[in-house]
């Protein structure tokens, strides 16, 4: 693919396209579909530092009619399965460097090592599969969709995202797909005649679990 990037991870150096990006995109949520029994509204948990990947998981979710949780990749293992339990999260995408955490924090909430992947290099002892490997089994045809995940923008959640819980534990906040885009565009007004979204980088300090991050990468 020779067309200009979207997204580059300066860590890895791994670049993605619009092309790749929408392949990837819905090969996972096919995946999502087929292999997982995946329903319209289940929820994917992310727990990882920043990476382009995640651009990928939250669009093949999205696609798969699920909703995106992600959380904080510094959790410890009681405050990640207290919102793994509290979420309800169906599957959860995380790193090597939060491995050990999330498959404790799994296993207090029932979550089973078949329902959690990692994101970048392969877990070396095998204990999870990894999130490329999905990919790579899925389809980047749009026929798998069904009735089940079409949906409607003003009603069905688009992402969970939990408060910091500075007044007590975290809250789920669940925004709809309408609230996401409002927020993208909202965004866009501030942008308005600064940048020139065919020729201008950004640099993304902010960590992708915090929503004001999710929104300005997404």
């Amino acid at each position: 693919d020779t067309s200009p990037a979207l997204y580059i991870d300066l860590t890895t150096s791994k670049k993605h396209t619009f092309s790749t990006l929408q392949q990837h995109s819905i090969s996972l949520g096919t995946a999502l579909l087929r292999k997982w029994s995946w329903r319209k509204g289940d929820i994917l948990a992310l727990f990882t530092p920043n990476s382009a990947d995640i651009s990928t998981v939250v669009l093949g979710t999205l696609w798969a009619g699920g909703v995106v949780c992600p959380f904080n990749n510094l959790y410890t293992v009681s405050e990640l399965s207290s919102l793994l339990k509290s979420s309800g999260a169906k599957g959860l995408v995380t790193h090597t460097t939060c491995l050990d955490v999330a498959l404790e924090a799994a296993k207090k909430v029932g979550l089973s090592p078949e329902r959690i992947l990692v994101i970048g290099e392969k877990d070396s002892n095998g204990r999870v599969g990894l999130l490329q490997d999905l990919i790579r089994s899925g389809d980047d045809s749009e026929k798998v969709q069904t009735k089940q995940t079409r949906l409607k923008p003003e009603e069905d959640m688009a992402f969970l995202v939990y408060s910091s819980g500075t007044t007590g534990l975290p809250k789920g906040v669940m925004l709809t797909h309408r609230n996401f885009v409002a927020n993208m565009l909202q965004a866009e007004v501030v942008d308005q005649g600064s940048q020139n979204w065919k020729e201008d980088s950004m640099i993304s300090f902010l960590p992708m679990f915090h929503i004001y991050g999710t929104c300005y990468v997404s």
